[in-house]
Protein backbone atom coordinates (compact mmCIF):
# COMPACT_ATOMS: atom_id res chain seq x y z
CA UNK A 1 0.00 0.00 0.00
CA UNK A 2 1.53 3.44 -0.84
CA UNK A 3 1.69 6.17 0.95
CA UNK A 4 -1.92 8.10 -0.43
CA UNK A 5 -3.44 4.65 -0.38
CA UNK A 6 -2.93 4.96 3.46
CA UNK A 7 -4.21 8.17 3.05
CA UNK A 8 -7.44 7.50 1.78
CA UNK A 9 -7.87 4.71 4.21
CA UNK A 10 -7.30 6.70 7.06
CA UNK A 11 -9.74 9.56 6.17
CA UNK A 12 -12.37 6.54 5.19
CA UNK A 13 -11.68 5.55 9.00
CA UNK A 14 -11.87 8.61 10.68
CA UNK A 15 -15.46 9.38 7.99
CA UNK A 16 -16.98 6.27 9.44
CA UNK A 17 -15.89 7.00 13.39
CA UNK A 18 -17.52 10.29 13.44
CA UNK A 19 -20.39 8.55 12.04
CA UNK A 20 -20.39 6.00 14.58
CA UNK A 21 -19.85 8.51 17.49
CA UNK A 22 -22.55 10.51 16.01
CA UNK A 23 -25.03 7.43 16.48
CA UNK A 24 -23.98 5.67 19.84
CA UNK A 25 -23.73 8.99 21.63
CA UNK A 26 -27.73 8.51 22.23
CA UNK A 27 -27.19 5.08 23.81
CA UNK A 28 -27.02 4.02 27.56
CA UNK A 29 -25.02 1.56 28.93
CA UNK A 30 -28.48 0.15 31.00
CA UNK A 31 -30.86 -0.75 28.03
CA UNK A 32 -29.99 -3.38 25.54
CA UNK A 33 -33.39 -3.08 23.63
CA UNK A 34 -33.09 0.57 23.13
CA UNK A 35 -29.32 0.49 22.04
CA UNK A 36 -30.46 -2.08 19.65
CA UNK A 37 -33.63 0.17 18.97
CA UNK A 38 -31.70 3.75 18.38
CA UNK A 39 -28.84 2.03 15.95
CA UNK A 40 -32.00 0.10 14.11
CA UNK A 41 -33.72 3.31 13.63
CA UNK A 42 -30.71 5.33 12.47
CA UNK A 43 -29.49 3.03 9.56
CA UNK A 44 -33.51 3.01 8.54
CA UNK A 45 -34.15 6.59 8.77
CA UNK A 46 -30.80 7.71 7.64
CA UNK A 47 -29.79 5.52 4.65
CA UNK A 48 -30.93 4.89 1.48
CA UNK A 49 -30.83 1.70 -0.86
CA UNK A 50 -29.21 1.44 -3.67
CA UNK A 51 -31.08 0.02 -6.54
CA UNK A 52 -28.46 1.20 -9.64
CA UNK A 53 -25.76 -1.89 -7.91
CA UNK A 54 -23.34 0.16 -9.77
CA UNK A 55 -21.76 2.59 -6.92
CA UNK A 56 -18.79 2.30 -5.07
CA UNK A 57 -18.82 0.93 -1.78
CA UNK A 58 -22.73 0.11 -1.71
CA UNK A 59 -21.88 -3.29 0.22
CA UNK A 60 -19.72 -2.21 2.56
CA UNK A 61 -19.87 0.30 5.86
CA UNK A 62 -18.25 3.17 4.30
CA UNK A 63 -20.82 3.55 1.59
CA UNK A 64 -23.61 2.86 4.53
CA UNK A 65 -22.47 5.36 7.02
CA UNK A 66 -20.42 7.70 5.28
CA UNK A 67 -21.84 7.70 1.93
CA UNK A 68 -25.79 6.98 3.27
CA UNK A 69 -26.05 4.73 0.75
CA UNK A 70 -25.94 0.62 0.46
CA UNK A 71 -27.35 -2.30 -0.44
CA UNK A 72 -28.29 -5.08 2.06
CA UNK A 73 -25.03 -6.43 3.23
CA UNK A 74 -23.70 -2.56 3.26
CA UNK A 75 -26.77 -1.96 6.01
CA UNK A 76 -26.31 -5.45 7.88
CA UNK A 77 -22.10 -5.00 8.06
CA UNK A 78 -22.94 -1.56 9.47
CA UNK A 79 -25.73 -3.11 12.25
CA UNK A 80 -22.96 -5.65 13.02
CA UNK A 81 -20.21 -3.14 13.65
CA UNK A 82 -22.20 -0.93 15.81
CA UNK A 83 -23.50 -3.81 17.49
CA UNK A 84 -19.94 -5.34 18.03
CA UNK A 85 -19.02 -1.47 19.19
CA UNK A 86 -21.53 -1.84 22.01
CA UNK A 87 -20.76 -5.77 23.00
CA UNK A 88 -24.32 -6.80 21.76
CA UNK A 89 -23.78 -10.33 20.32
CA UNK A 90 -24.78 -10.12 16.75
CA UNK A 91 -24.31 -11.61 13.32
CA UNK A 92 -24.29 -11.07 9.89
CA UNK A 93 -27.03 -13.68 8.01
CA UNK A 94 -26.61 -14.32 4.12
CA UNK A 95 -29.44 -16.69 2.66
CA UNK A 96 -31.86 -15.59 0.25
CA UNK A 97 -35.31 -13.44 0.55
CA UNK A 98 -38.76 -13.39 -1.06
CA UNK A 99 -39.58 -9.70 -1.39
CA UNK A 100 -42.89 -8.24 -1.44
CA UNK A 101 -43.10 -9.06 -5.45
CA UNK A 102 -42.21 -12.35 -4.86
CA UNK A 103 -39.54 -12.90 -6.41
CA UNK A 104 -36.18 -14.64 -4.04
CA UNK A 105 -33.01 -13.03 -4.37
CA UNK A 106 -29.57 -12.98 -2.09
CA UNK A 107 -29.98 -11.07 0.50
CA UNK A 108 -28.05 -10.10 3.76
CA UNK A 109 -29.76 -9.33 7.45
CA UNK A 110 -28.79 -9.72 11.15
CA UNK A 111 -29.34 -11.92 13.55
CA UNK A 112 -29.05 -10.46 17.76
CA UNK A 113 -28.93 -11.72 21.12
CA UNK A 114 -30.95 -9.91 23.50
CA UNK A 115 -31.84 -11.44 26.87
CA UNK A 116 -30.32 -15.02 26.03
CA UNK A 117 -32.58 -15.52 22.95
CA UNK A 118 -31.81 -14.54 19.41
CA UNK A 119 -33.83 -12.71 17.52
CA UNK A 120 -33.35 -11.45 13.40
CA UNK A 121 -33.39 -7.48 12.29
CA UNK A 122 -33.38 -6.37 8.92
CA UNK A 123 -32.55 -3.03 8.08
CA UNK A 124 -32.63 -2.94 4.69
CA UNK A 125 -36.36 -4.25 4.30
CA UNK A 126 -37.45 -1.61 7.51
CA UNK A 127 -36.14 0.99 5.17
CA UNK A 128 -39.20 1.49 2.43
CA UNK A 129 -38.69 2.87 -0.63
CA UNK A 130 -42.13 5.43 -0.57
CA UNK A 131 -43.22 7.05 -3.94
CA UNK A 132 -45.53 9.62 -1.48
CA UNK A 133 -43.14 10.79 0.94
CA UNK A 134 -45.09 9.43 4.05
CA UNK A 135 -44.08 6.04 5.70
CA UNK A 136 -46.20 5.13 8.55
CA UNK A 137 -44.09 4.34 11.95
CA UNK A 138 -44.75 0.22 12.09
CA UNK A 139 -43.78 -0.14 8.22
CA UNK A 140 -40.06 0.81 9.81
CA UNK A 141 -39.99 -2.14 12.60
CA UNK A 142 -41.98 -5.00 10.14
CA UNK A 143 -38.20 -6.65 10.70
CA UNK A 144 -37.24 -5.64 14.09
CA UNK A 145 -36.85 -8.21 16.69
CA UNK A 146 -38.74 -10.91 15.07
CA UNK A 147 -38.47 -14.89 15.57
CA UNK A 148 -38.23 -17.86 13.31
CA UNK A 149 -42.18 -18.22 12.69
CA UNK A 150 -42.43 -14.87 11.21
CA UNK A 151 -38.67 -15.05 9.36
CA UNK A 152 -38.77 -18.00 8.03
CA UNK A 153 -41.67 -16.98 5.52
CA UNK A 154 -39.83 -15.02 3.41
CA UNK A 155 -35.88 -15.30 4.79
CA UNK A 156 -33.83 -18.33 4.40
CA UNK A 157 -30.55 -18.26 5.98
CA UNK A 158 -28.27 -20.02 3.99
CA UNK A 159 -24.48 -19.25 5.44
CA UNK A 160 -22.24 -19.52 2.54
CA UNK A 161 -21.11 -15.96 1.78
CA UNK A 162 -19.23 -16.90 -1.38
CA UNK A 163 -20.00 -19.50 -4.05
CA UNK A 164 -18.09 -22.67 -3.01
CA UNK A 165 -16.50 -21.28 0.10
CA UNK A 166 -17.37 -22.03 4.44
CA UNK A 167 -20.49 -22.55 5.23
CA UNK A 168 -21.20 -21.04 8.51
CA UNK A 169 -23.97 -22.53 11.08
CA UNK A 170 -26.35 -19.62 12.77
CA UNK A 171 -28.15 -19.69 16.18
CA UNK A 172 -31.27 -20.75 16.62
CA UNK A 173 -33.74 -17.98 16.47
CA UNK A 174 -36.05 -17.72 18.99
CA UNK A 175 -39.48 -18.88 17.58
CA UNK A 176 -41.42 -15.82 19.02
CA UNK A 177 -40.79 -12.01 18.09
CA UNK A 178 -39.70 -10.33 21.16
Amino acid sequence: MNFHQKQKLIKQLGGIEQVRDEILQNTTNNNTYQNIKIVHDYLVDNLQYDTSISKKNIYNIYGAMVNKECVCEGYARSFKYLMDELKIPCILVIGKATNSENRTENHAWNYVQLNNNWYAIDCTWDDPVSTTGWVSETSKIRFFLRGSNFMSKDHVPNGQFTEGGKIFTYPNLSNQDY
